[in-house]
């Protein structure tokens, strides 16, 4: 797990959903994330990592854990996009 996300991400999500602590391997939902605050999160990682998250991908993070590793395969994606001269 990347520690570089995980402390952008951990920060996000005890922001939105107020909470002073979060375990990376306990499901978000028993923190109170619900499907409205979940889309807010989503849109904001977006933009904040400059990613594309699909719903697909979205509705699999279920734990913080699970959040940062899908950040970091799109980060991954995105930076194997870039690089190649026609």
């Amino acid at each position: 797990m990347n520690p570089d996300i995980l402390q952008v991400v951990d920060e996000l999500f005890r922001r939105r959903l107020q909470v002073p602590e979060l375990d990376p391997d306990v499901p978000l939902v028993d923190y109170g994330l619900d499907s409205i605050r979940s889309i807010d999160c989503v849109v904001e990682m977006e933009s904040v990592f400059d990613v594309n998250i699909s719903d697909e991908q979205a509705a699999s993070m279920r734990t913080l854990r699970e959040v940062v590793d899908q950040i970091t395969a799109s980060l991954a994606v995105r930076a194997g996009q870039g690089g190649g001269a026609a």
